[in-house]
């Protein structure tokens, strides 16, 4: 099932930068679970996670807890912000010494780009328009980031309104309410361990065998990559990306030639046999992990299954 998750990561810089440019019409996004374990959907791994509708119905909490607890702090205009669908998560506004960006992964772009017509519209970006349409951005003054993201800087008030803001803002705040801890602080076995089963599947002879397929196949396409991973990479094709660019911070935007890569790309994974092959690979060596940590994948579980049923309770409060 496809599933996405944010990791919203910061950075001090000197410079003040922001986070991305305009993006084309969204992909509609795919429900459908696989219907076999030859579907490259199919991730032993999954059964420990949090299912696609899980992730929603605890976004909605935390943003419905979120909300309340900014109203408190003396934004009362947020009390009727539309959690539905679950907003992005909150990017630091331009120009205030922070640089914020979101990295986005999908069960469906595990092994890159693999469907045509989506990367012959969308280049590698498919995966970010998808979630960009299941997270709408909002843009937030510095007093709002700080209240729903808690301050990062030495320099930025730990109060808004006469109010402390609670650490990590009121998201950190909700978070706690749902899982009864800080998930930050706490390993996830299932990004862990999904990690190293890619880790292990890429030193697999069988895994480079697929590559060098793969790159035949390109090279017939008219494109020299060695690997997938440096065709989405695209360094040759900054040049052709700035010069279609608009601006210096609209680089992300596909281009034509983009577009044609990650199109060959996909056809190629699919003629070359290069994804069966490894997601045959990675199955396997998920196989071996879970049976190795069970234990520990079971605890995951509960302690998801708890987290839902506390979100399915705030939800079902505030109706």
């Amino acid at each position: 099932m496809p599933r996405a998750s944010t990791l919203a990561l910061t950075a001090v810089l000197a410079l003040t930068l922001t986070a991305c440019g305009h993006a084309p019409a969204p992909p509609p996004t795919s429900s459908a679970s696989p219907t076999s374990s030859d579907d490259p959907r199919f991730q032993p791994l999954d059964a420990y996670d949090l299912s696609e509708d899980e992730v929603d119905i605890v976004g909605r909490a935390r943003w419905t807890l979120a909300k309340e607890c900014m109203a408190g702090l003396g934004f009362g205009t947020l009390r009727d912000l539309d959690v539905d669908p679950v907003p992005d998560w909150p990017r630091r506004p331009a120009q205030t010494g922070v640089f914020a960006a979101v990295a986005v992964a999908f069960s469906d772009a595990r092994y890159g780009v693999t469907d045509p017509d989506q990367a012959a519209r969308y280049g590698y970006r498919a995966p970010a328009v998808a979630y960009e349409r299941r997270h709408p951005q909002r843009t937030w003054t510095l007093e709002e980031y700080l209240a729903l993201a808690g301050p990062e800087l030495p320099d930025d008030p730990k109060s808004v309104h006469g109010h402390r803001i609670p650490e990590r803002g009121c998201l950190g705040q909700a978070q706690r309410s749902i899982y009864g801890e800080d998930p930050w602080g706490r390993k996830d076995p299932v990004w862990t361990l999904g990690s190293e089963s890619l880790t292990q599947a890429r030193r697999d002879p069988a895994w480079k065998r697929a590559e060098r397929a793969w790159s035949a196949c390109m090279r017939e396409a008219g494109f020299r990559y060695a690997t997938p991973a440096e065709a989405q990479e695209g360094r040759d094709r900054l040049e052709d990306r700035m010069a279609h660019a608009t601006g210096p911070l609209d680089l992300d935007r596909p281009t034509p030639l983009d577009k044609r890569v990650a199109t060959a790309d996909a056809r190629c994974k699919h003629r070359s046999g290069y994804l069966r092959t490894v997601h045959a690979l990675d199955v396997r060596i998920q196989n071996t992990l879970v049976a190795r940590h069970r234990d520990e994948l079971r605890d995951q579980r509960r302690y998801n299954e708890r987290a839902v049923r506390t979100a399915r309770a705030v939800l079902e409060e505030r109706d």
